[in-house]
C-alpha cells in the first residue's frame, strides 16, 4: 500500500506506466520504436507500461532519456521495489486493501500484520541465499502493508493463531518476548480478534496449512494459501466457500478472546524471564 493507505502495494508500479504511457504518446512513440532506442525489447516495454512488469534502475534511466523525463520516473522506483513478492503474491497486497473484512488461520508463524519488524527480519533472513539488503526490502515492503490496520477505518481483522505459534521461539526470547507483547497491544484494538487454537484440540482441519480470506465490497471473496515453497491466491467461489468452512470450524474450537489473551501472556512471560 502507499503512503496515503488508501493504494494497493504496486500503484506505484501503475503509476510509473501511466506517466511512460503519457509521453511516449506525446513524443508519438509505438512500443516498437521506443525499445529501437533503448536496450531492451519491445514486449518488456509493454510489460512495464501495463504495470505487469516491475522496472529496475536501468531501465528507467534509458527511458527517462530518451521521453525526456528529468526524474519522474526514478522518483517512484523506491515505493515500486517496496514490493519484493513473487508473481503469484503481487495481487493479495491490493485484495489486502481494499478489503473490509479479513479472516487469518496461521499454523506456524505470526500473521504479517500483526509482526514486529525484528521477528519478520528473523524470517527473512532464514530464506536460503538471503542478502541483507533483500532482508531489509521485505521487511519495509511487510511493514508497509501493515498500514491498513492503521487507517482510520481499519477492516475487521480476526485471527485464529495454532498455540504452537507461540511456543516456536523465533529469533529467540527476547524477539518472542516483545512480537508477543505486539500481538496482545494489537488484539486490545476494537477491529482486531486474536484467538488461541490450543493443543488440546488435537487434529484439526488447520493441519491443512495456514490461509487468509478477505471480503471486498462489490467484488468475489478472496483467499490466500500458503505452502512450504510457494502460495495461491484464489476467487474461484467454490474454494473460497470451502476455505471459509475451514475456518468456521477452527472458529468452532478456538478459544474465547478473554482464554487467549491470558493464554499469549503467560507465554510473554516465560520468554520474559529466560
Amino acid at each position: 500500500m502507499s503512503a496515503n493507505g488508501n493504494k494497493p502495494v504496486n500503484s506505484a508500479r501503475l503509476e510509473f506506466g501511466a506517466r511512460m504511457k503519457a509521453r511516449r504518446l506525446e513524443k508519438e512513440l509505438t512500443h516498437q520504436r521506443l525499445a529501437a532506442q533503448i536496450t531492451y525489447s519491445e514486449s518488456m516495454v509493454g510489460h512495464i507500461e501495463r504495470g505487469d512488469r516491475t522496472p529496475h534502475q536501468h531501465f528507467t534511466e534509458e527511458v527517462e532519456r530518451v521521453l525526456g523525463f528529468n526524474g519522474e520516473l526514478l522518483e517512484l522506483l523506491p515505493e515500486i521495489h517496496l514490493d519484493p513478492g513473487p508473481e503469484w503474491f503481487r495481487d493479495w497486497p491490493g485484495i489486502e486493501s481494499a478489503a473490509h473484512t479479513i479472516r487469518a488461520y496461521q499454523l506456524a508463524l505470526i500473521p504479517g500484520l500483526l509482526q514486529t519488524e525484528r521477528y519478520a527480519a528473523t524470517l527473512f533472513k532464514g530464506e536460503p541465499a538471503v542478502v541483507p539488503e533483500q532482508v531489509d526490502m521485505a521487511v519495509r515492503a511487510r511493514l508497509k502493508r501493515q498500514e491498513i490496520l492503521t487507517r482510520p477505518t481499519p477492516p475487521m481483522y480476526s485471527v485464529l493463531l495454532d498455540e504452537t505459534v507461540l511456543l516456536r521461539p523465533i529469533g529467540g526470547a527476547e524477539v518472542m518476548s516483545e512480537q508477543l507483547a505486539h500481538l496482545l497491544s494489537m488484539a486490545a484494538h476494537p477491529r482486531i480478534t486474536v484467538r488461541i487454537v490450543p493443543l488440546s484440540a488435537g487434529v484439526t482441519t488447520g493441519l491443512l496449512g495456514s490461509f487468509v480470506l478477505a471480503r471486498v465490497e462489490r467484488s468475489a471473496d478472496a483467499a490466500y494459501l500458503e505452502t512450504a515453497e510457494t502460495g495461491e491466491v484464489t476467487r474461484q467461489e467454490e474454494r473460497v466457500r470451502a476455505i471459509s468452512e475451514r475456518w468456521d470450524a477452527l472458529s468452532h474450537v478456538a478459544q474465547p478472546t478473554f482464554v487467549s489473551e491470558q493464554i499469549i501472556r503467560e507465554v510473554m512471560e516465560r520468554y520474559a524471564e529466560q
